[in-house]
């Protein structure tokens, strides 16, 4: 592996140049190569859990958390949670080659460094696939073998954080033993960033749950187990961490929005939002009833009544926000943000219906 077949292109550079090293963005970044190297074996090995590399991965984590060196057997595509350990550490001296370039290049986009030349031709072919744009299913599709695709899928992850891989993946897969699943994934990358989250504002009433539009259910966090106990077939989405309300029931898909204007907190927003249509829409037409929730229930879930409206209306912007403000007058519009994914659709969504 002497020499390097080719430098990293300036067309990375400008994509690693346009985000920040903030914890919004180092935390994206880890947590969306974790969770995309997990669910990628997953779903290549057509298993509903995650495969026992995966785990080891994990497993290898915690042990670097514990200060355990790092085995010098580590395997290229399941190094993506000691990869983001180690992003601001000390490199391992008896790691494969492949791995110390990996752990190069995944610190380097998490701490906002210009990316190494790779001399490992399947980490070479894994950066091209981000570099020419490919999501997630591409880049496992793109893959010769699963090793390829699992590693595909990492860089993926990494340059386009959490919301890039399927969020229905994410929330349903655990470890083969059932006890580790999305939060535990959540509270490890937080870990092993040394990120210490600030406490959360607790709404003071419960709103809703409330149907806005048929078979569309609005609630802020407090809401959600009286919808549950209405609708045991019920499918909720959660756009943020619903806490453990949800721990028994099925039918739930958590996905990370971050209700703030940075765009590194939510580097593939679209991407999330447009799942979350999805699966609104889908639900809808099985005649499912369907929950969106986020903690009060105002701004993330705002948006997506918002675009709903735009969707299935044809409303303006400005038009949306006043119909969903009367539908639902939690509806907030403090997030500039929102409103210029809302005008964008807006005026996307003509195009989008002639074609």
């Amino acid at each position: 592996m002497a020499g390097c077949r080719r430098s990293v292109s300036p067309g990375q550079h400008a994509m690693l140049d346009a985000m920040g090293s903030s914890d919004a963005h180092r935390w994206q970044a880890g947590m969306g190569a974790v969770a995309a190297s997990l669910v990628a074996g997953a779903m290549v090995s057509e298993r509903a859990t995650w495969t026992s590399d995966g785990v080891r991965s994990l497993a290898l984590a915690e042990g670097l958390l514990r200060g355990d060196p790092l085995p010098i057997d580590v395997a290229l595509p399941h190094a993506a949670a000691v990869a983001v350990g180690l992003a601001s550490g000390q490199r391992p001296l008896l790691a494969d080659v492949a791995v110390s370039e990996f752990i190069d290049v995944v610190g380097a986009w998490l701490t906002h460094a210009r990316l190494p030349e790779v001399a490992d031709e399947r980490l070479d072919a894994a950066i091209a696939e981000v570099a020419r744009g490919a999501d997630f299913a591409a880049a496992i599709e793109h893959a010769d073998d699963e090793a390829q695709a699992v590693l595909n899928a990492t860089m993926v992850g990494l340059v386009g954080g959490l919301g890039c891989v399927p969020a229905r993946s994410v929330s349903s897969m655990t470890a083969l033993d059932g006890r580790l699943g999305r939060r535990y994934i959540a509270r490890l990358v937080d870990r092993l960033l040394g990120i210490e989250r600030e406490p959360t504002y607790d709404p003071k009433n419960r709103r809703g749950p409330r149907e806005v539009l048929p078979g569309l259910w609005l609630s802020n966090i407090y809401g959600v187990r009286a919808f549950v106990s209405n609708h045991p077939d019920g499918l909720v989405l959660s756009l943020c961490d619903p806490e453990g309300r949800l721990d028994k029931h099925e039918q739930q898909i958590t996905f990370h929005l971050d209700d703030t204007a940075r765009s590194d907190a939510n580097p593939s927003l679209d991407v999330v939002l447009n799942e979350v249509l999805g699966e609104i829409a889908a639900a809808r037409v099985e005649g499912q009833p369907v929950l969106v929730h986020c903690r009060h229930g105002a701004s993330r879930t705002g948006l997506v009544l918002r675009l709903l409206l735009v969707d299935e209306l044809g409303l303006a912007a400005d038009e949306a926000l006043i119909e969903a403000q009367c539908l639902w007058p939690h509806t907030s519009e403090w997030n500039k943000a929102w409103a210029r994914v809302t005008e964008r659709r807006s005026i996307n969504r003509p195009a989008a219906d002639s074609a």
